[in-house]
């Protein structure tokens, strides 16, 4: 078993960076419930207007049950949902642009007694049906030709051009076919590990690898393992590998190209895949359990579990150099008339909604001045995971104090990692305990009795 194998992936259910990635039952019945209530509706009126039969097919993350929750609070997931018109539309006189258009009208009906959602900008390929803060569905527009077995998407241009996504599903079908169940779910895991490092890496400048590509280059080189950190080492090592050599990746429906970079996006990429290959080959090779907690927690920040309720797993085998000094964390502790309730060190500390946390180092002189604090908010429970809000990364100095506001109820962890030249200088963590919306009164007024008179 790797160091870090029960960090990423556990049967039992403990905070795992498997669980905080992942959409949860709510999130996806929520979803599918207004999927099912768009086609119910949707599909009826296309037909009617183009009088033609009219069905769908489910496609992309949905279909193939590697969808992720997004990285940040104000991000939606995405539902893709392929409206296929059973003609050969060309021949039936059916112009792209026009039976685009109609998809865009029917979305715009549909909507007008839906305060909750909205239309979104049209797209080349689709137009998109948006749930703000939640996720959204696309939905391109494709007729199928069964005499000529022809499938072609409309597109802003007035073209209807060759794409069949289904070709793509059947051809990561057919790759994964030799795999047990057991190991198609690891492999999906592992799509699901590489987009959401993609999205987080990407989160400054925009610049991600597209979803499909991900699936395609996992299908093509996917090392099958014991443990999932294992199994994401070997596969992002190769994956990485392909990037820094390669900035196109073949469609292998097609011959069409996958990544599709811009401009300069394909360097950019390629810079982060050679960190994550670095940090991979250095982490397969470390025997220090904290040492690789660090490294994947500068991998997926915020969305790694916290090591406070798994310290015996993270410090099982360590070897921290005799210099490292925990941080002795100061919470200054504010309520919401700006009141200082308390400022001490702790390690725990319960607040109620919407009072303010100041976080700071006590034990300053322990470090050099040109250490670096990260300061890394892991957002727990329901409620943060429902507003998709697991946390942030801050990078500060050891004379700043870092500020969060109390959003959520349940338990949170404020962790701090104090780096210098990349070595661990001292780790700690403060976990954050907040209910209730208002603090009670200590001396509540007495009750009034009525004497009579």
């Amino acid at each position: 078993m790797g160091l870090s194998a029960r960090l990423f992936f556990d049967n039992n259910e403990t905070e795992t960076l498997f669980t905080r990635i992942s959409l949860t039952h709510e999130q996806l019945e929520d979803a599918r419930a207004k999927k099912d209530k768009l086609l119910e509706l949707f599909k009826p009126e296309l037909a009617a207007s183009l009088v033609v039969p009219v069905k769908h097919w489910l496609q992309g993350s949905y279909k193939n049950h590697t969808l992720i929750r997004p990285m940040k609070k104000g991000d939606e997931f995405d539902i893709d949902v392929g409206i296929y018109v059973l003609c050969n539309a060309e021949d039936e006189g059916l112009s792209a642009s026009e039976v685009k258009q109609i998809n865009r009208n029917i979305l715009e009906w549909y909507v007008s007694n839906r305060p909750e959602a909205k239309v979104g900008e049209s797209k080349t390929s689709c137009e998109r049906l948006i749930y703000p803060s939640s996720f959204h569905i696309d939905i391109p527009i494709y007729y199928y030709d069964s005499e000529a077995d022809t499938c072609k998407l409309a597109i802003d241009s007035d073209e209807w051009i060759d794409s069949d996504p289904k070709f793509l599903q059947d051809w990561f079908n057919k790759k994964v076919s030799r795999l047990s169940s057991k190991s198609l779910a690891q492999l999906r895991r592992i799509i699901k590990y590489l987009k959401a490092w993609t999205l987080i890496k990407g989160k400054e400048d925009g610049i991600k690898i597209p979803s499909i590509a991900i699936t395609a280059l996992v299908a093509e080189q996917y090392v099958e393992a014991d443990d999932d950190d294992d199994a994401f080492i070997q596969t992002a090592v190769n994956i990485a590998s392909y990037i820094i050599s390669n900035d196109t990746l073949d469609n292998p429906c097609n011959g069409g190209d996958l990544f599709e970079f811009k401009d300069d996006d394909y360097e950019k990429i390629r810079s982060k895949a050679i960190a994550l290959k670095n940090s991979c080959e250095f982490i397969d090779k470390s025997e220090d359990s904290l040492q690789q907690y660090v490294l994947w927690g500068a991998t997926f920040e915020h969305m790694f579990p916290s090591f406070a309720e798994r310290i015996d797993e993270v410090s099982k085998k360590t070897n921290l150099p005799a210099i490292t000094v925990p941080p002795k964390i100061n919470v200054r502790h504010l309520g919401k008339n700006g009141k200082l309730l308390s400022s001490k060190v702790t390690d725990e500390i319960r607040a109620f909604r919407d009072e303010d946390l100041y976080f700071s180092i006590d034990n300053k002189s322990d470090y050099s001045e040109t250490a670096e604090v990260h300061w890394i908010v892991r957002n727990q429970d329901a409620e943060a995971k429902r507003i998709n809000d697991l946390g942030h990364t801050s990078v500060l100095s050891v004379n700043d104090e870092r500020y969060e506001g109390c959003s959520y109820g349940g338990g949170h962890y404020m962790e701090c990692l104090v780096l210098e030249n990349n070595n661990i200088k001292g780790m700690g963590v403060v976990k954050v305990r907040i209910t209730g919306f208002s603090r009670p009164l200590r001396n509540p007024p007495k009750k009034k009795h009525y004497k009579g008179r």
